[in-house]
């Protein structure tokens, strides 16, 4: 890991955007139960940090893929990362549901966007990598190219990152797994215990079924 993804890391840890809770496992959308919850929603209470990570994503997408035409954010959770990084970047931007809507005018789209267009998405947060890459697909169907997938927090899930090298899109993160368990265990943030239950969650993190009984 390199000192961006710890320093992302500390300052995250550091407005307390991770939650870790081994006894009392958290409930992820498909059902999942799961020791950690990232809530990146805080970053936008901190002019500061709202800051620092628009320019840290912006200048990743400026140095990695730069012949980017337009900026496209993950709905919903990372249509505000995605908008303040195309305003940095001076792109048009879009934001794509992971389905079409079922209702107005069943956009998955929104937003204008034309074919042969070369597209960076932005992620919040990639766990399974399902909502991502049904935007990829999306974006792919609607005759763009898509240069690769930004977000602020990658799990590092094995089953994640096979679904982005399966799919050929370029994966990367301003901190990850890795670096926020080292600085949280450096800084003494939070119990060992839990931090090193996420160890056991991430071998296998559909079946994990720790309870506050176990």
């Amino acid at each position: 890991m390199n000192d961006l993804e710890l320093l992302v890391a500390k300052k995250l840890l550091q407005l307390k955007c991770f939650s870790v809770q081994s006894k009392s496992p958290f409930v992820w959308a498909n059902g999942w139960k799961s020791p950690i919850y990232f809530d990146d929603r805080k970053v936008f209470s901190y002019p500061y940090m709202r800051s620092f990570i628009k320019l840290e994503l912006a200048r990743m997408v400026a140095e990695l893929f730069p012949d980017a035409d337009v900026i496209a954010g993950v709905a919903v959770n990372a249509i505000g990362h995605g908008a303040l990084v195309a305003d940095q970047l001076a792109l048009p931007y879009v934001y794509v549901h992971p389905t079409p809507k079922d209702h107005g005018l069943e956009n998955q789209i929104e937003g204008d966007l034309r074919p042969r267009q070369k597209v960076v998405v932005i992620e919040n947060q990639v766990s399974m990598g399902h909502y991502a890459m049904s935007v990829v697909e999306a974006l792919r169907n609607s005759g763009c190219s898509v240069e690769g997938v930004v977000t602020i927090f990658d799990y590092q899930l094995p089953n994640a990152t096979k679904l982005f090298k399966e799919a050929d899109v370029p994966l990367v993160s301003l901190t990850n797994y890795e670096a926020v368990v080292q600085e949280a265990l450096t800084e003494g943030i939070g119990k060992e215990e839990d931090w090193k239950a996420l160890n056991d969650w991430r071998k296998n993190p559909a079946r994990w079924k720790k309870s506050a009984k176990s």
